[in-house]
């Protein structure tokens, strides 16, 4: 009897040593704490991507990784939409911008933001391990996600350059096309028109050159034929006045000298 009391406050150290050591995990999943927006998620990696993601599914991710490796914990984390990440440094202040840029609900509590819908921005959480973490020396550039091994090789997509009229925001000038078209309907009605006022001039030449033929025609079958060196009044004339002899020409009158004496 007397070793059983001896050995229970053993026991009830052994006990309260262990509450200890999980009590920070377990207390610090309900102590998460906002600290922004930024632009960069700094040196913190990335944990897991989910439907569900919270401040709390988040704060539970960067606790099992810990806890796996025999450590406490991630004293900071970052969420964009469905992503988290983890770490024990916050994002330079230079990359804060304003909370407006991270309003993206929470996909599993959307009472919390969780950065933004492109993953662009992110939100940051103290996740209560520590009060006030380090802070990132210099803004970083790093893309939203990262893989978490280094050993993987990178390449570098070329950049296509630009045309200047890109560059300038130029393009096709609706305006000067708009003012072709006009240009060239007139210039297509200017030749029509001009064809069609020559090929009326010409067949007007023709016409007129058709009925100036025509009237001489006409003048000319209405013009009565006669002979010049025929008499006029002998020629209508239908009573014989005496035997004509063939030698001589009746056509003209002669004039006769005769001596009335003889």
């Amino acid at each position: 009897m007397k070793a059983v009391f001896t050995l229970l406050p053993l026991l009830l150290a052994t006990f309260a040593n262990a509450a200890t050591e999980t009590a920070i995990p377990i207390r610090r999943l309900f102590n998460n704490t906002p600290v922004g927006c930024y632009k960069s998620k700094g040196s913190m990696k990335f944990m897991s991507s989910d439907g569900f993601n919270s401040d709390g599914f988040c704060g539970v991710k960067c606790v099992e990784e810990e806890v796996a490796s025999g450590n406490m914990g991630y004293s900071v984390m970052a969420m964009a939409n469905e992503d988290c990440y983890c770490g024990n440094k916050l994002p330079a202040k230079a990359d804060k911008v304003d909370e407006s840029k991270c309003s993206q609900p929470c996909p599993g509590y959307d009472e919390r933001n969780c950065g933004s819908r492109l993953g662009d921005y992110f939100t940051v959480y103290l996740t209560g391990l520590e009060k006030s973490p380090e802070e990132e020396t210099q803004s970083s550039s790093e893309p939203s996600k990262t893989s978490t091994d280094s050993s993987l090789p990178t390449s570098t997509l070329p950049v296509e350059p630009t045309s200047p009229s890109e560059s300038n925001g130029g393009g096709v000038n609706k305006g000067a096309v708009a003012a072709g078209v006009v240009v060239g309907v007139l210039v297509v009605l200017g030749i029509g028109v001009g064809a069609f006022l020559v090929i009326r001039k010409r067949n007007r030449e023709k016409v007129e050159e058709e009925y100036r033929r025509s009237a001489a025609a006409r003048e000319f079958a209405q013009k009565p034929s006669s002979d010049h060196r025929l008499d006029p009044g002998m020629v209508q004339r239908r009573d014989s006045v005496g035997s004509i002899a063939d030698s001589q020409d009746y056509s003209r009158r002669i004039l006769k000298v005769t001596n009335p004496d003889g």
